[in-house]
C-alpha cells in the first residue's frame, strides 16, 4: 500500500512488523488491503502487523487451527468483517467448505441461533458457489 498522499514517508518498518506482513500472506495467500492509505489505515495496518499478525509464527497452531478457532471467535463476538476475512482464507488454509460448515454448526450450539445465522449467511455468500 503506498503511502498517504498527504505524509511524508514513515520510520522504517519493525522486525515484528515485516514478520506480521509475512505471516499474513501466509496465512490469507495475499497481502490484506485495508482500503486507502491514510493515517488511520497505516496506524491500524502497523498496530496489526505487529502485534496480531506477527503472533501467527508462534508454534504449537496450525494456520488451518488458527482459522477454525478465529471463526469461532467472530461468530461469538459479532465481527462480521473479521469472519469475512478468516472465512475468505479457509481453503487456502486447508479447510473445506464442509469443515467450514460443521465448525459454524458447531459454534451456533453455544453462541445461539442468531450468531449462527448470521455467519451461515456470510459464509454462502463467500462460499456458496
Amino acid at each position: 500500500m503506498a503511502p498517504a498522499k498527504d505524509s511524508k514517508p514513515g520510520p522504517p518498518r519493525s522486525e515484528k512488523y515485516l514478520l506480521g506482513e509475512k505471516m499474513v500472506v501466509e496465512f490469507l495467500g495475499k497481502p490484506y488491503e485495508l482500503g486507502e492509505s491514510n493515517i488511520f489505515s497505516e496506524t491500524l495496518r502497523e498496530y496489526t502487523f505487529e502485534h496480531t499478525l506477527s503472533s501467527y509464527a508462534r508454534p504449537g497452531l496450525t494456520f488451518r487451527e488458527r482459522n477454525l478457532l478465529n471463526i469461532a471467535l467472530f461468530i461469538a463476538t459479532n465481527r462480521e468483517h473479521e469472519l469475512r476475512i478468516n472465512l475468505l482464507s479457509t481453503a487456502h488454509n486447508g479447510l473445506s467448505k464442509e469443515d467450514t460448515c460443521e465448525a459454524i454448526r458447531h459454534c451456533m450450539l453455544y453462541t445461539g441461533m442468531a450468531a449462527g445465522r448470521d455467519a451461515f449467511l456470510v459464509a454462502s455468500e463467500l462460499l456458496g458457489k
